[in-house]
């Protein structure tokens, strides 16, 4: 329910006070002190029953002393009593002026030396009534200000059972032909009269309220406490300061159960100033330690729905500890060639930190210009990325953190575009990376190539890192990868690697084999004897290529190769010195005809070797 201050009612309007357990409009009449003939007990708000609660005797001796009568004894005491008790002890006791003693004198008591009382009748000035034998008691209220002094007004009309009736007023008739047995009242019309203090008229109670009362929006004047304060507030110890701590306390008790929220101040100097971080309900908060701070400590109070504080209560102070962010790393290197389907490695520079207490680093993509997404988390400073095939462009930022989750700012690579272009293919009946195993003479690999794109193709064949040839291939076409004659011959023994490499100028597929050659003899002649048409009775031969020294290394040739079993003859030193060899052999069945055969093989060193080319010459 909502509620506004007593002071914020208007004069006029009307609030409600219990008076034996039954709630009675009350009108406010006036707001502060009226004048300075009244005490200062009198600043708050007056409060005057709107209707007459009674008939009763002013002074049942029949006498004009206020001070000292039935009326004024039975308004505070009897009276005083029928309103509950939370109202009873906000009533102010104040001090009004007021006509001492009895007769016809109109003398008065004001200010400190007024009649104290909390229930009291209004007077006949403060009502807005003059007459010469009234004493002027006070000053006029606001309520009543501009009514008619001494004719019929309204303002003052107050009914009794819903009826007018006439109503008593506080203030002697100090009239001489009545002596001291009249005092004053206004009658049903509003106007005023006088009549003997023995009879019963209407009261009207009136009251001065403290201003800050809270009036809820029925009317009802409430007396509300605060909430009790909190019972304990911890702050947790290890604080760090720019980041977050969660402060917890115990809960307050409102006598109203009213209790709305609690409001936590922090403060970084030791108390001297406060600074509000959470306004709530709950029991918990969580906020920012500033950074740097040596130590914080914090305080909470209880408020509730209609304004009214707890005190504070304080917790201990704790130690911050302090740790620096580390620093941005230096640099990120995006490559420039991304290809759609394919991979792509990421490198950054080092970050420094002077806590000495660097952990790793955060790698987010962007794709096509959208949201960053962390792709990497971990210590090393270079990221292999896989790029899904589709995406127009894809960039990259860095940031490094340290053990205590403290994080740098972002260094971000340049964007780059995604060549979507797809790589040829190579079909080859070994699948590629396969070892072709051990090799002792030349062979072949078959194979065709294609372009998913439809674009042109090169084709490259290289072994061990050497091209062998490169050209233009028709998709879908044989092709045959020689590796034979010179080409074997010439590889040494041992592992080799082949690669046939098929690019579109945007991308390029590699097929990967291996094997190993192993070689340990050869043997060399002619497929067909050279024919003589005369004797041959002298030669010499030169062997080309690298033959190891402690290799198994002959020569041999013939004068009569066409016979069935021809004569062989050694020159192994002639051609090893470059010296001619002189046959020994002189006949030939079927005609001279010449010939040779070298026979190598490796020796225990196991070094390889290899003949590049046989020349000579014979007659």
């Amino acid at each position: 329910m909502a509620s506004v201050a007593l002071s914020n009612k208007a004069v006029g309007s009307t609030v409600k006070l219990k008076v034996g357990g039954t709630p009675r409009n009350f009108i406010v009449l006036h707001k502060g002190r009226p004048s300075t003939a009244y005490d200062a007990s009198c600043d708050g708000v007056w409060l005057l029953m709107e209707d007459i609660y009674e008939n009763r005797q002013w002074h049942s001796s029949n006498v004009n002393d206020y001070a000292n009568s039935t009326i004024h004894a039975y308004l505070n005491s009897t009276f005083l009593g029928l309103f509950d008790k939370d109202i009873q002890a906000q009533i102010k006791q104040v001090k009004l002026p007021y006509r001492p003693g009895s007769g016809y004198g109109t003398n008065v008591n004001s200010g400190a030396n007024g009649l104290s009382a909390k229930v009291f009748l209004l007077s006949g000035t403060e009502v807005s009534m003059a007459h010469s034998y009234i004493p002027i008691l006070g000053a006029e209220l606001d309520y009543f200000k501009g009514c008619q002094d001494t004719a019929a007004d309204t303002k003052r009309v107050a009914k009794l059972n819903g009826s007018a009736s006439n109503w008593w007023l506080r203030c002697p008739y100090c009239y001489s032909n009545y002596g001291a047995a009249r005092a004053q009242l206004v009658l049903s019309n509003g106007s005023w009269y006088n009549n003997n203090c023995s009879n019963s008229y209407g009261i009207r109670p009136a009251l001065i309220l403290p201003s800050s009362l809270l009036v809820s929006d029925d009317g009802t004047v409430n007396t509300n406490t605060a909430p009790t304060t909190p019972g304990s507030i911890t702050v947790p110890e290890g604080a760090e300061g720019g980041k977050s701590i969660e402060v917890t306390w115990t809960a307050s008790t409102d006598a109203e159960n009213n209790l709305e929220g609690y409001i936590v101040e922090r403060s970084t100097d030791g108390g001297n100033t406060w600074t509000q971080v959470f306004q709530g309900g709950g029991l918990k908060a969580t906020f920012v330690v500033p950074a740097g701070s040596e130590t914080i400590m914090c305080r909470v109070k209880a408020y509730d729905s209609e304004g009214l504080y707890s005190g504070y209560r304080n917790s201990a102070q704790v130690s911050v500890f302090n740790n620096n962010a580390p620093g941005a790393p230096g640099g990120i290197t995006v490559p420039e060639n991304v290809l759609g389907g394919g991979t792509l490695t990421v490198t950054w520079g080092a970050a420094t930190d002077a806590d000495n207490n660097l952990s790793g680093y955060e790698l987010e993509r962007q794709v096509d210009g959208g949201d960053w997404a962390q792709v990497y988390k971990g210590a090393d400073t270079s990221y292999t990325d896989t790029i899904t095939r589709g995406w127009q462009s894809v960039n990259y930022r860095v940031r490094a953190y340290d053990t205590y989750s403290a994080y740098s700012a972002y260094t971000t690579g340049t964007a780059q575009p995604v060549n979507n272009n797809r790589p040829p293919v190579v079909t080859c009946d070994t699948p590629t990376g396969s070892d072709l195993g051990t090799r002792a003479a030349g062979f072949s690999v078959g194979y065709s190539v294609s372009d998913p794109d439809g674009d042109p193709v090169t084709v490259t064949e290289d072994i061990d890192g050497a091209a062998l040839r490169s050209f233009s291939a028709e998709s879908g076409k044989a092709y045959t990868m020689e590796l034979t004659g010179d080409t074997f011959m010439k590889l040494l023994n041992g592992s080799h690697a082949l690669a046939i490499t098929a690019g579109d100028g945007n991308a390029a597929a590699v097929h990967r084999l291996s094997f190993t050659k192993e070689v340990t003899e050869a043997s060399l002649t002619l497929k067909e004897a050279f024919p003589a048409d005369d004797k041959i009775s002298i030669c010499v031969l030169s062997v080309a290529g690298h033959i190891p020294a402690d290799a198994a290394y002959t020569v041999e040739v013939t004068n009569n190769a066409n016979d069935d079993n021809p004569v062989w003859e050694d020159c192994t030193i002639e051609v090893k010195n470059g010296g001619n060899h002189i046959f020994t052999n002189e006949t030939a069945a079927k005609g001279f005809a010449f010939n040779f055969r070298v026979n190598v093989q490796r020796g225990a060193s196991g070094e390889g070797g290899y003949i590049s080319g046989i020349q000579g010459g014979f007659q």
